[in-house]
């Protein structure tokens, strides 16, 4: 079995899950991963380096301590080290974008980011 993995220099679809989001429960972003660097010691945590897209300018660059809860082949869950945040990686395709954007963003962001309707 292949199990989902985080790349440097790819994108992927972000759900994150927190209390704070109120009803809403969640938000839906692209990211661009940057760096990945386990942590070692056997704990399933690795820092993580990555542009939040659907931050305003000047506050996308990220960085989060997670712990792996559950990897499968087509996903990661894990949870932000040191508060009550969850977060799911999943493959960014332009079913999810169109899932959770209007066709609009969808379209602004792929011409920003220089992909085409079909880049996954």
């Amino acid at each position: 079995m292949t199990r989902f993995t985080l790349n440097n220099r790819r994108w992927y679809a972000m759900e994150l899950f927190s209390p704070e989001f109120g009803e809403q429960v969640r938000c839906c972003s692209p990211i661009m991963v940057y760096e990945l660097t386990p942590m070692g010691g056997g704990g399933r945590r690795f820092e993580l380096s990555f542009h939040h897209e659907v931050y305003p300018e000047g506050v996308q660059d990220k960085g989060y301590t997670i712990q792996t809860i559950e990897r499968s082949d087509h996903y990661l869950l894990g949870r932000v080290v040191e508060s009550d945040r969850l977060v799911l990686f999943l493959k960014l395709t332009s079913n999810w974008l169109y899932q959770h954007f209007d066709d609009r963003a969808v379209a602004a962001f792929l011409d920003k980011n220089n992909l085409t309707k079909d880049f996954a």
